[in-house]
């Protein structure tokens, strides 16, 4: 048990490359070490659109290593995004406007 919110020392395996909100998650968690293997060239944060780990402004900076198995993880969510685009087209999965914006 960490007993703590911060995760000073822990590793953080993704698939994707963090976006702006999640690497602030990570600045504010503490996490030594970010690993992730496809890079987001519409949202990433550790070096596609922004480097916020870089940002010497900031107080928190996580080792990043970049694009490890980077092919087989794109080709892991091209999968997921296609079948859940199927799915929605089945009528499988509820629509956007099925769902609400959760404010009702």
């Amino acid at each position: 048990m960490l007993g703590n919110y911060r995760l000073n020392h822990c590793e953080l395996y993704v698939t994707l490359e963090p976006c702006p909100m999640c690497a602030g998650a990570i600045m504010h968690a503490r996490i030594a070490r970010v690993i992730y293997g496809a890079a987001d060239p519409k949202t990433g944060a550790c070096g596609s659109v922004v480097d916020l780990f870089a940002e010497p402004k900031l107080n928190h900076h996580a080792t990043v290593r970049a694009g490890v198995l980077a092919d087989e993880c794109g080709a892991l969510l091209s999968r997921f995004f296609a079948e859940r685009r199927e799915l929605k087209r089945g009528g499988s999965l509820p629509s956007d406007a099925e769902i609400g914006d959760g404010t009702e």
